[in-house]
């Protein structure tokens, strides 16, 4: 199916990206003093995904941030909002990787199945072989099966998240059929020499998840399920928006997709 991947160059090269916090934190359930109560704007960034909320901190959840919005899954298990899509234009957060506006994509990906679905693990695969240099994906996907999860609980009291999965991961799995969506993701090689110093700064931003498939990748993304299909990124608005997740690429397939793919040279704290 990786034959019906049609991958263009945008003559643009690799670009900074940028982060508020990092993963490190988020995983250590640590939220630090200094962004307890610091809200950032949606709007003053074209993307972003990981931990985030719209509310207070007691909803820290999986989330993740398009066209002004962020949006994420609420963790807070004394509200009536809990494991339900919070949306606002301001976020709080503990770790959190970002598009800036002045970002250029570097290449442009399409995929229509006309014989079964592509695999996700495929399509990451095919695109990190061909560009072989760390990168972030924005991208509007019809999944024909869509594996994902969203943790239960914000993870801000410093109990980490992996050695204490049960805890944070007590709500089922997700798995669906026919999903329409909004994933922004991101992957590289650690293993890539030439690379060693902006694979470094990821750090802060990519880790793998040992819940997801092992491959010679590290790769995490997020993704806003749609209560309908949409053609353009510009198009996602609130009214469609329907849960923020994490994706595993163990289960997902993919029907239809269309990708902008930034190649990433070094990466800026915008905190």
């Amino acid at each position: 199916m990786v034959n019906n991947i049609i991958l263009t160059s945008t003559n643009h090269g690799p670009c900074q990206l940028g982060h508020i916090g990092t993963v490190v934190d988020v995983i250590a359930g640590r939220l630090p003093t200094e962004l307890a109560q610091r809200k950032f704007k949606a709007n003053d960034y074209a993307y972003g995904f990981e931990l985030a909320t719209p509310q207070d901190a007691a909803s820290l959840g999986e989330a993740i941030m398009v066209n002004g919005m962020c949006y994420s899954t609420s963790t807070d298990k004394d509200s009536n909002t809990y494991a339900k899509l919070l949306t606002g234009p301001e976020f709080i957060t503990s770790g959190m990787f970002l598009i800036p506006h002045t970002a250029k994509p570097s290449h442009h990906a399409k995929f229509i199945a006309t014989a079964g679905s592509l695999n996700l693990l495929d399509f990451y695969s095919y695109i990190y072989q061909k560009i072989q240099r760390p990168l972030v994906f924005v991208a509007v996907i019809q999944f024909s099966n869509l594996h994902a999860t969203a943790i239960g609980k914000a993870p801000i009291h410093g109990v980490n998240i992996f050695d204490n999965s049960k805890e944070y991961y007590c709500n089922p799995e997700i798995n669906q059929t026919q999903v329409n969506a909004f994933v922004m993701g991101a992957m590289t090689d650690y293993k890539t020499k030439q690379y060693a110093e902006v694979n470094k700064a990821l750090e802060a931003v990519l880790y793998r998840n040992p819940f997801d498939e092992n491959t010679g990748l590290t790769h995490h993304a997020h993704i806003l399920t749609l209560k309908q299909p949409v053609d353009d990124i510009a198009a996602i608005t609130p009214a469609l928006a329907d849960r923020a997740l994490h994706l595993f690429v163990e289960g997902s397939t993919v029907q239809t997709l269309s990708a902008a793919i930034y190649t990433v040279n070094s990466l800026k704290n915008y905190a």
